[in-house]
Formats: C-alpha cells, sequence, structure tokens
C-alpha cells in the first residue's frame, strides 16, 4: 500500500510513537501485497510522519534538473518519466524544511503529484494518471531507496553530506570515505562528547570523553586530525585545542577520514571533523531533554525552533544547556554551561542568510594530563619502558584540585544567492575565540607504580578567522554535465598563553595503589589573564573543481586548491599546490564503486633548538591518499567498503643531533562497515578496520619498518538495536574491540587490547498527547580497566568505568 499525495499543502503533522509507526506500516505493507487503492485521505505512510529537515540550496530552473538537486540534498529516491517533467519548471527553493515540503514547493505550480512507494522513495506521476479519488490508474516505477535521513526508524543513515568545497554531496555518489553521526543516534545513546558518538566506528580509535580532562586522543585512520585546521563547524574553520565542544547544539558530525587538502585546505591528513549546526525549523518545535548519571551529574537541555513574520520568512533555533556534579572520578566534578541561536531570512526565493552563535564554557576537577611510562618513576624521566597495567577509571591518580577548563565563542554568517539559472553565489564567515584553562599534571610511573608528578600551570587563547566566497554552477558540453565550484579562501589562526603566569613544577612523588591528595601550592590562572601570542598563521586559497557527469552511470572530479601558508614568527613562508582526482560509477541501481587520489599539506617542520641545525625550516609536507571503494544500498540496508594507502613525511632527530624531514609513515588500510534492518524489528550496525601503519623509508634503520606508536592493527565495532513486537520498547547493546598497540618507537612494549560492552534501552510514549522518550545507557558493562592511547606517542590515559545514563526527552 502506498500513500498519495498532490501537490496541495500539508496538515500540521501530530505526534507518533514507535507503536503506532510499526502498526501503520505493517497495516501498509499488507495492503500493498493485496494490490489495495486507497483514497488520499486514507493512505498515510510512516514517511507522513517524518520531520527531519534539511538544508536546501536548489535554484529555479528545469524541473528535472531541480529534482536531481533535491535527491542529493534530501536523500530521496525519485523515479518519473522524462516526457511529463522535461518541459516543466521549478521555482528556487531555499532553506530548512523536510523533503516532503521542499518536493511539494517544487511540483506547485505544475499538474504533476507525487506518491510514496517508501519511507525515502517517491514516483512523479501526471494527474491523468489518477482516477478521481486518487488511485493510481498505472503501474508505479519500482525504485529502492538511496539514502536516508539519520533517524533511528533508517537505521541511522544519512543521504546528503557536507564535502568540503564540493557542498552538500550524496554520500552514496561520494567518492571519498565519510561517516555521520545523526542526532537520532546522538540522542539514543545520550552521547556527551566525540568518545560517545563515535565508539559506533571501527575507524575512530578509543578517546578520553570531556568530562575529566583534556580530551585530544581522537584519531582518525591511526591519525590525529590537525589542532588548528582540522575542526569545522558548518565546513568553516575553528581552532579548538580540545575536540570538546557541546554535541547539544548540533544536528550531525561529519568525519571525513584521511587526506583532505583539496576539500578543507592545509592540514595533517588525520582527516576533518565538521560538525553541522541546528538549523530553524519549519514548523514550530521543542523538546526538553534530562539526564542523569550514576555518579550524580545532571543534564538539563532546552531546544526550540520556528518561523515568524509575513510569509515566515524569519527563522529561529535556539538551544541551552546545563550540566553540573560528581564525575566518575573519585572527588571529580564537572560543571558547564552553553546556549546558541540560529537565525535565518530568507530575503527573496533567491537569496538566504544565516548566522549562528554559540556559546560554552565546561570546567572539570580531579584529572591529569598523560601518564608516562618509564623505568624508574622519575620525574621528567621520558624514555618509555613498559606500562604498568591498566588502572581503573573510577580512581582519581591526581590530587584533587587538578583542573581543566574551556571556553567556547564562535559566530558564522553566510549568505546564499542563486543569481542565474543553476548558478549560486555563497559568502561565508566564522570566528572563534576558544580557550583552556589548565593544572594538570603528568605522572611518570613505572610498572611497579612508583610516580612522580610533574605539574604546568596556564591558559591558553586560541582564535580563528575565515572567510569563503564560492560560486557554483552547471552546464553542458555535449553530452557531458558538469557541475563547477571555484572560489577563494582565506583564515587566519592566533595561539596565546599566560607567559607571565606559566608554571611548570615537580610536586611530590608516591605509590598508585594509593595516590596522594598533595595541597594546592597553585594560583589558578584564567581565559582572561593577560596572554602572549606565540603563533599567528594566515593561509590564502584560490580552488577549483569540475564534476563530469558521464550519462547516468559514470562521474569524474577533477579539483585544485592553490595556496599560501605564512607563519610571521617562525618566517615560515610556502605556496603549494594540492590536486585532486576521483571517478564514481554506478553499474547497477545502488551501488557505486569509486577511485580518488587526494593530497594534504602542512606546515614543514622546524628544528629544535636543542638540534645541531636549530630552527632550520623545512618543505610542506606533503601526503598522499589512494583509496578505492565500493558503496551498496538496498531499501533497509547499506554497506561499504575500501582500501586505502596514506604516505606521510616522518620527521626526527637522528643520531648525530641533526633533524632531519625524511622517510614517511605508511599507513595501509581495510575499513568494512554496514547498517542493516535485518527485519523490521531488528537493526545491526557493524565496523572493522585493519590498519598497517608503519615508519617506511627512513635514513634510521632502528626506525624501519616498525609500528607507529599507539596505534592498533584491529578495530572493530558492533551496534544493535531489537524492538519488542506490540510494544514501544528498544532494546539496544553495543562491542568495541581495539587490539593491542606499541608504546615506544621499537615496539618493545605494548598495552593490551580490550574488549568494552554497552548496554541500554529506550520507551516511547505519549504524555498529555506529547511523545516522551525515557532512555537508559549503560557503558562499559563489565567495569573493564584499560588504556587509551595517542598516536605517535606513548602517553597513556584512564578508560571511562562503568557509566549509567538514565534519561528523559519531551517533545512538544
Amino acid at each position: 500500500m502506498t500513500r498519495m499525495k498532490t501537490n496541495q499543502p500539508r496538515a500540521p503533522q501530530g505526534a507518533r510513537s514507535t507503536q503506532r509507526s510499526l502498526s501503520t506500516a505493517l497495516m501498509l505493507g499488507t495492503a500493498l501485497c493485496l494490490g489495495a487503492q486507497l483514497p488520499q485521505a486514507v493512505v498515510e505512510t510512516a514517511a507522513a510522519q517524518e520531520t527531519t529537515t534539511h538544508t536546501f540550496e536548489i535554484p529555479a530552473g528545469p524541473l528535472t534538473q531541480a529534482l536531481r538537486k533535491l535527491a542529493d540534498q534530501s536523500g530521496l529516491q525519485i523515479a518519473y518519466s522524462t516526457d511529463i517533467a522535461s518541459s516543466q519548471t521549478a521555482p528556487a527553493i531555499t532553506g530548512t524544511m523536510t523533503a516532503e515540503d521542499a518536493l511539494t514547493r517544487l511540483l506547485s505550480s505544475t499538474h504533476l503529484h507525487y506518491r510514496f512507494t517508501g519511507a525515502n522513495t517517491v514516483t512523479i506521476l501526471d494527474a491523468a494518471t489518477l482516477g478521481e479519488e486518487g488511485a493510481v490508474l498505472l503501474d508505479p516505477i519500482t525504485v529502492t531507496e538511496k539514502k536516508l535521513n539519520g533517524s533511528a526508524a533508517s537505521g541511522y543513515r544519512v543521504g546528503a553530506v557536507n564535502a568540503g568545497v564540493l557542498g552538500e554531496k550524496s554520500l552514496q555518489d561520494t567518492p571519498y570515505s565519510i561517516e555521520v553521526f545523526s542526532r537520532d543516534l546522538m540522542d539514543n545513546l545520550q552521547a556527551r562528547s566525540l568518545a560517545d558518538v563515535t565508539k559506533t566506528d571501527a575507524s575512530v580509535a578509543l578517546m578520553s570523553d570531556n568530562l575529566v580532562t583534556e580530551n585530544n586522543a581522537l584519531a582518525i585512520r591511526g591519525l590525529t586530525p590537525d589542532g588548528t585546521t582540522g575542526k569545522k563547524i558548518d565546513g568553516l574553520n575553528v581552532r579548538i585545542r580540545a575536540d570538546d565542544l557541546p554535541l547539544e547544539h548540533f544536528e550531525r558530525v561529519e568525519i571525513l577520514k584521511g587526506a583532505s587538502g583539496f576539500l578543507y585546505g592545509f592540514g595533517t591528513p588525520g582527516g576533518t571533523v565538521n560538525y553541522v549546526t541546528k538549523r530553524p525549523t519549519d514548523e514550530t518545535t521543542g523538546s526538553l531533554n534530562a539526564q542523569v548519571m550514576d555518579s550524580g551529574l545532571a543534564l538539563v537541555h532546552g531546544d526550540a525552533g520556528g518561523r515568524f513574520g509575513a510569509d515566515e520568512v524569519f527563522g529561529y533555533r535556539v538551544n541551552l544547556v546545563h550540566e553540573s556534579g560528581d564525575t566518575y572520578i573519585e572527588d571529580g566534578e564537572s560543571r558547564r554551561t552553553s546556549g546558541s541561536l540560529a537565525a535565518d531570512w530568507r530575503i527573496t526565493p533567491d537569496l538566504v542568510w544565516q548566522a549562528d552563535l554559540l556559546a560554552a564554557e565546561h570546567m572539570r576537577e580531579g584529572g591529569f594530563w598523560a601518564l608516562i611510562p618509564n623505568a624508574d618513576g622519575a620525574v621528567n624521566n621520558y624514555t618509555l619502558a613498559e606500562p604498568l597495567s591498566p588502572i581503573d577509571g573510577d580512581e582519581r591518580l591526581a590530587p584533587s584540585f587538578t583542573r581543566y577548563g574551556s571556553r567556547h565563542f564562535s559566530f558564522g554568517t553566510d549568505i546564499s544567492w542563486s543569481f542565474a539559472q543553476n548558478w549560486k553565489l555563497m559568502l561565508a564567515h566564522r570566528i572563534s575565540d576558544n580557550g583552556r584553562q589548565y593544572l594538570l599534571p603528568a605522572i611518570f610511573a613505572d610498572v611497579e607504580g612508583d610516580y612522580s608528578l610533574r605539574f604546568t600551570n596556564y591558559a591558553n587563547r586560541f582564535r580563528s578567522r575565515h572567510s569563503q566566497g564560492m560560486v557554483t554552477g552547471e552546464f553542458e558540453t555535449g553530452p557531458l554535465t558538469h557541475d563547477v565550484t571555484f572560489g577563494t579562501s582565506y583564515t587566519k589562526t592566533e595561539s596565546a598563553y599566560t607567559a607571565d603566569d606559566y608554571q611548570a613544577v615537580s610536586l611530590g612523588s608516591g605509590n598508585l595503589s594509593d595516590p596522594i591528595d598533595f595541597p594546592n601550592p597553585f594560583d589558578y590562572v584564567t581565559f582572561d589573564d593577560d596572554m602572549t601570542t606565540y603563533e599567528r598563521t594566515r593561509r590564502r586559497e584560490l580552488f577549483l573543481s569540475d564534476t563530469l557527469h558521464i550519462g547516468e552511470q559514470l562521474d569524474l572530479i577533477v579539483g585544485v586548491r592553490q595556496g599560501n601558508l605564512r607563519n610571521e614568527f617562525s618566517g615560515y613562508d610556502k605556496d603549494a599546490t594540492t590536486p585532486t582526482l576521483a571517478a564514481v560509477y554506478r553499474p547497477l541501481d545502488g551501488i557505486s564503486v569509486y577511485a580518488s587520489y587526494i593530497e594534504a599539506l602542512e606546515e614543514g617542520a622546524t628544528a629544535p633548538a636543542t638540534a645541531a641545525n636549530a630552527f632550520e625550516v623545512f618543505e610542506p609536507l606533503v601526503s598522499e591518499q589512494y583509496e578505492i571503494g565500493i558503496k551498496a544500498e538496498g531499501e533497509v540496508w547499506s554497506a561499504s567498503a575500501a582500501l586505502f594507502r596514506l604516505e606521510r613525511g616522518l620527521t626526527y632527530t637522528d643520531a648525530s643531533n641533526v633533524f632531519t624531514q625524511d622517510g614517511e609513515a605508511r599507513y595501509d588500510g581495510v575499513e568494512l562497515s554496514g547498517k542493516f534492518h535485518v527485519t523490521p524489528q531488528w537493526f545491526l550496525g557493524a565496523s572493522l578496520m585493519y590498519l598497517d601503519a608503519t615508519n617506511q623509508k627512513t635514513s634510521d634503520a632502528t626506525l624501519e619498518g616498525k609500528r607507529i606508536q599507539g596505534v592498533a592493527e584491529w578495530q572493530e565495532a558492533l551496534y544493535t538495536e531489537y524492538t519488542l513486537s506490540g510494544l514501544p520498547l528498544t532494546l539496544t547493546a553495543g562491542a568495541r574491540h581495539v587490539g593491542e598497540r606499541p608504546v615506544d618507537a621499537n615496539n618493545t612494549w605494548y598495552v593490551d587490547s580490550v574488549t568494552l560492552f554497552d548496554a541500554g534501552a529506550r520507551y516511547e510514549a505519549d504524555v498529555y498527547g506529547s511523545p516522551v522518550t525515557f532512555r537508559l545507557n549503560v557503558e562499559n558493562v563489565a567495569d573493564e580497566a584499560y588504556w587509551i592511547t595517542q598516536p605517535g606517542s606513548g602517553y597513556l590515559r584512564q578508560g571511562a568505568p562503568r557509566t549509567i545514563k538514565l534519561g528523559a526527552q519531551l517533545t512538544f
């Protein structure tokens, strides 16, 4: 059974529950099998209840081109006859709305109608194919869904993603490995940090959460993203020291794996994390979410959005968050507050302005920077040795007065103008001002647990300014269709610290079986103390790309980015060019095979003051990545496989005390992932990565062929949900395995592999006509003790212990 819709406005959507959705889906499936034809007023699918919104940028023009852009930007798979669509035109569609709203607007001036054949599949029909009551008289075109919207019902699959300067692209047709963590997934995991949500992806290493200390161990394919340019909000740069932006203010998080030079510009090849801001909704919506952790940490989060004004040209979205209480570390505390506002103005159908603001502050106590395993537990002995056994995650190893604070401010604005048919101009600017307050020790410890502490006490400020202008367009040359992008980008970053108040002090020793709670000899340094700038870098870049559509099956992507990087303090001033080449071939419906070559550019190293060639500045490091892969999608499943090699330049000091930049760090890997609705009630997501990360072509024979510190060969992740028949109750479970990781460069010492298990449940109900979702999540069910490692170093941190979260979310 299918739902027949004309191009008339929709009535407001009511609340739903899981039980109603499942019953409706069963009813419709039965009707479809019987070949039933019901009038519009009677037939309705679960898709009619979908309220997920997308940001659309569709210029006025031919209907066929508008429908293609709608499919790319929303995830709909649209089938239609070119005979009924080729002579039609469509108005410009700009703004945030549901895919069905956008489709209704596109067809508003035509005699065409649409019919949903699945949650995300739709057929366009001429009025002549309809009976008096809207029944379909001709056989429908059968298609399989191509992309989905990130909801739990869709298996957390998404359609379009941000691919840097290529803009919003179909995930299925993007020749890169990109994982998207949707709002629904973050909500259902009750995720407070990237550590919570990325546990479902084996390509992302274990990392610390945000509750105790600095969270900066994010590693993608064994590499850490660039600390200056590796984090984005809506595709524009933000300079963030740690990975602790509050997730409540974002609709999704997108992780581009590997090199990204052409797509995002200068930066190390450790991937790019893009946070996508929550935007105004077409309908007035609101939610209130409350959570409590078993330690006593409590959170309240409110979210409201809608539109107002004549023709509802103004939109707003407001989010407020407060959290405080005890963490799982003994005597540890956490306090954070954040707020965001996103607004837009639909000046004309072809001209839209957007702006957003985020402010956040987080303070936590009781943590440490890193544990450094050495042979004697002596302070400042950085010669790595056998690590001690993992220590339970709830044990506090540092004095209780330790403190780590972070502060974030970001403001972004952009304007998009569809100035001609199939052509658009976009201007965007983002500023960020982020800080950290740092009073943490390094713990030097031997295998018996004898340790000593060295404290660092200071504060940082990190500022970023990023401006970008971009023109996108489409034209044809004979049988080829070209999607072109060209533009310019300017980024400025600054880093400062409290030089006058900087302290590095050794403080006592003991044994970690009974850590000493030393008294505090320090004065706290704050975000607002006087700062001394130590880094100021400017990046000026030009970029150009052409996506050639050769028939319906083959796309070729050719792009180049030329840039200049200048560091005012080191005198570094270099120009470089990064290309990208890629192809996507679709041999069958729902299957894409791709191959891509892309580079990453980063500032060349500077020899340290202790080297014989002190302060020598080297050429930019160029990393090259080769990747081939396949992506497949069906109506209720998707799967992908990727084979990749990334080669990055090595830097080290040789036996003659000469700092050199030679050889390469080579990352050869395989990724497998899939998301499946095995049955309508049972969802299963799984991923695996094998990574051979080694040093190659080095002048130092002792490094040749050795595995890179802190990187595991094998990582696997599993997540599953099962909804009980007849009940709005869903049971969840997850598992994560990370293999052993070398601690030292010579691969003498390793930390053991670890397997972690999670469990949970959620119950959906109506309370006085409003949907309420109750959630229970138990992380690290077995309370396993384990070490977290960081690529390229032997520094260790405790993993989180068993943690229980209980929450309730009211939607109104």
